[in-house]
């Protein structure tokens, strides 16, 4: 990050969306729809050339996201690959495959897995019945398979606007962090229109998302572990301007090799070309510069980032206060809490959804 910030200004992550694949069908996404084109998924090799090219390029994060990139059959041997080259692995998961998958996953360092609500209500928002307790099943197997950290992630909407407090205390007993976003107008490459998109639909009103971030806020202030600093909550409940860096740490690649913008719009064609060719190109130096300016992004984990990447003092202290909770919080096997939390009843009527 400090190389990047002060010689390169290029991303030293690569965020690998591995497939067009999903098991589920979450309400507030339509990147499930893509499914179908799960046929254009690099494979084993061509994904392996993709890190190769990646290090070369300076690269040392491995991202790894979909899609659902657990519907990969060699997801282990990617993650492996990135381990054994130099990476440090990341996977962002619906976590409905981890029970099955952790023992292959050994190789990997931080698990990003997404749990909409403390019940099974969560079923209903991800459109797979069961989903709840494959994810709860799936982080105590994780814990057991690897040393791997754990952070859930919950996305809210209208759906769930009453699950922030409950989830942060699901988070606190099972013993993992947690990280809050509130659900973003985006069109998916072109699946959905300003009309059609749910996320227009299901997303905060102005109120409601003063609303969440003035709520995180008081959350972290009580000590529950969010992931996000106090320092950048605090400015998100004032409204104040920033300035994005995102563009300048990571980088999107397609299940096609192609590179997008985070407003999910394609601006250079791996497949005849590389990353170097593609940082040194007026497509980079422009999404660098728009990206800047833009202060549409409403994801509490972009703006902790640039922060981090502008090396600001007072967030950079908040951030090693939190890693004491970060980094004590999960050991092999998981933390005793873990085992000895009740779940807690069902809020609302049992979802009657099939599964995906």
């Amino acid at each position: 990050m400090v190389r990047s910030r002060f010689a390169t200004g290029r991303p030293f992550f690569l965020a690998h969306a591995a497939t067009f694949g999903c098991n589920s069908k979450c309400q507030t996404c339509s990147y499930w729809k893509l499914t179908p084109r799960m046929k254009e998924d690099l494979s084993t090799e061509e994904a392996f050339a993709l890190l190769d090219e990646a290090y070369a390029a300076g690269m040392r994060g491995y991202y790894l996201f979909g899609g659902e990139p657990l519907v990969r059959k060699d997801v282990g041997e990617l993650i492996d690959y990135a381990q054994r080259k130099g990476f440090l692995t990341v996977i962002n998961t619906n976590g409905s495959l981890l029970g099955a998958k952790a023992p292959r996953l050994k190789g990997l360092d931080f698990a990003f897995v997404s749990l909409d609500y403390f019940n099974d209500y969560h079923d209903v928002i991800r459109g797979r019945r069961g989903s709840f307790q494959e994810v709860v099943h799936g982080i105590d197997r994780l814990h057991e398979e690897t040393d791997a950290k754990v952070g859930l992630v919950t996305t809210i909407s209208r759906l769930n606007l009453d699950a922030m407090e409950p989830m942060a205390r699901f988070a606190r007993e099972r013993g993992v962090s947690i990280s809050f976003n509130s659900v973003e107008p985006t069109l998916d490459f072109g699946l959905t229109d300003s009309e059609r998109s749910p996320n227009f639909s299901l997303g905060l009103s102005p109120d409601q998302l003063r609303e969440f971030y003035r709520t995180l806020l008081r959350l972290k202030r009580e000590g529950y572990p969010l992931l996000e600093t106090e320092y950048v909550l605090e400015d998100f409940v004032a409204g104040r301007p920033w300035k994005c860096e995102f563009p300048k740490m990571f980088v999107y690649v397609s299940p096609d090799r192609q590179i997008y913008s985070c407003d999910y719009r394609y601006g250079y064609d791996l497949r005849h070309g590389s990353f170097e060719e593609y940082f040194s190109s007026p497509q980079f130096a422009e999404h660098v510069q728009r990206s800047e300016s833009c202060n549409r992004c409403v994801r509490t984990c972009v703006r902790g980032y640039s922060y981090a990447y502008e090396l600001r003092i007072a967030n950079l202290l908040r951030l090693l206060d939190d890693g004491r909770t970060l980094f004590a919080q999960t050991r092999r096997g998981g933390s005793p809490a873990a085992r000895d939390v009740r779940l807690p009843p069902p809020a609302r009527e049992s979802p009657k959804v099939g599964a995906a």
